[in-house]
């Protein structure tokens, strides 16, 4: 199908109706509708059905709900029993000012580098203690998100590497250079937009860069009226407004060890088997039985906890299911193809990196899928860079930098939905908020992946 430039048609329009009603989901699905009636004309409600049960079928769609569905249960667990408000007052020991705090939640975004998904999770329970610190909400997100899929991308036994190991092991090109881990580990070092993301969070952290934009009008809401989240993110937390009545000594050890106990369970089973939904399911029946055998909760409070975790995450699945239709239509109507034809007579073995990464970056940002988006790029630059004698690492390293800008910085990607859903802010708050230190990385990306272009 030969659109043209009528395929940046839809998501110009998601970007303007997101902006205007700051409704992630409602602008997702009319920008789906958008590419249905551009892709069958007439027919186009059939397609929109056509393609609600495809994405409902897809593997995709399934692992997401699932894994999203069980973790919430877990965090319902630990958010009603007050485990997490336990965790909160223990490492208020450590987090005693806005800095310490900021800087924790970078160090343990180290820590848990295995997988973005987990590490977002774990640090979505450090919501109280920012709220005691007085530190609002969209700080926790953009740490959150910002030291999730650009630092996993620099793991090679991470989640991100092992699904780019499997991708550049199909191509001759690229395994004439090497293949499996090695090869990832001489993408590393060029991995740009990773090491710019996460030095630019820690310099937040530690205060170098200051909020601005969206970000510091945060702030100053913060230190004005004390509300660290509009009044969009407030539903979000209304279950966490409860007592703030001292925890007892014994009763917090004990809620701690229902914390962590399953949380390191969660984080070995993944490591062991690749799979997040074998960890959540392992972890969700530990955190059960330590529950019940040191008498914090009853079977049917922790049953009302796990459907309540549940509930809370409903608001996800809706934006990611929505979100998935778009990254489908946008497909079907050939948005990949059309933007890679219009830069190709560009390239050149200087250019050809800082280009990989502005189209792969481009696509995801709008399609809002990570991994997806650089495949149809990679399949056109990787034969492309050996034709003209371009340097290999440089290209498909720029690949995994544009999927890493797009999964941080897009809106409706499904780990900017989960950052905001675990760290209970309004996604388009969040979304907004970060955007533009997104901005900055991604501008000193693309020049560094210049200069390299003509350095090596």
């Amino acid at each position: 199908m030969e659109l043209g430039i009528l395929t940046l048609l839809p998501p110009l329009v998601i970007l303007v109706i997101a902006i205007k009603s700051r409704s992630t989901s409602s602008s997702l699905f009319i920008g789906a509708i958008v590419c249905c009636i551009l892709q069958y004309k007439t027919g186009f409600l059939a397609g929109l059905i056509d393609l609600m049960y495809a994405v409902a079928c897809d593997e995709d769609t399934a692992w997401y709900v699932l894994f999203v569905a069980l973790f919430g249960c877990l965090i319902g667990i630990w958010t009603r029993t007050g485990a997490t408000r336990a965790l909160a007052d223990c490492l208020q020991k450590y987090a005693t000012t806005k800095k310490r705090t900021l800087v924790l939640t970078w160090l343990i975004g180290l820590v848990l580098f295995i997988d973005d998904f987990t590490s977002i999770a774990v640090r979505g329970t450090m919501t109280k203690l920012y709220d005691k610190n007085k530190i609002p909400r969209t700080q926790l997100s953009y740490m959150t998100d910002a030291t999730a899929s650009p630092l996993n991308a620099l793991i090679p036994i991470g989640t991100w590497g092992i699904f780019y190991i499997s991708v550049f092991n199909g191509y001759e090109e690229i395994t004439q250079y090497g293949t499996g881990m090695g090869l990832y580990a001489k993408l590393i070092p060029f991995l740009f937009y990773s090491w710019v993301a996460v030095i630019i969070a820690l310099l937040f952290a530690i205060g170098v860069i200051k909020p601005f934009g969206a970000m510091k009008k945060a702030v100053i809401t913060a230190e004005e009226t004390g509300r660290l989240y509009s009044d969009a993110s407030g539903t979000l937390n209304a279950a966490d407004e409860t007592d703030n009545t001292p925890i007892e000594a014994g009763k917090m050890k004990k809620l701690l060890v229902g914390l962590f106990g399953p949380l390191l369970i969660f984080i070995i089973t993944v490591i062991i088997t690749g799979d997040v939904i074998t960890g959540s399911l392992i972890a969700i029946a530990v955190a059960l039985v330590l529950f019940l055998a040191m008498r914090l909760a009853t079977w049917k409070k922790l049953m009302e906890a796990c459907m309540g975790g549940i509930g809370d995450m409903l608001s996800m699945i809706v934006i990611v299911f929505c979100a998935y239709m778009v990254r489908d239509s946008l497909i079907g109507v050939g948005l990949p193809e059309y933007v890679t034809s219009v830069m190709e007579p560009f390239m050149s073995p200087v250019i050809l990196p800082v280009l990989t990464f502005l189209i792969c970056a481009f696509l995801a940002f709008v399609s809002g899928t990570n991994w997806g988006s650089g495949l149809p790029v990679a399949a056109i630059v990787i034969p492309l860079c050996t034709a003209i004698g371009g340097n290999m690492f440089l290209v498909i390293s720029a690949v995994v930098s544009g999927a890493a800008f797009g999964a941080h910085a897009c809106f409706y990607c499904d780990v900017t939905v989960f950052t905001s859903g675990m760290t209970k802010i309004d996604n388009m708050e969040h979304a907004t908020t970060q955007l533009p230190l997104c901005l900055v990385g991604g501008g000193i990306t693309a020049m560094l992946y210049l200069a390299a272009g003509f350095i090596f």
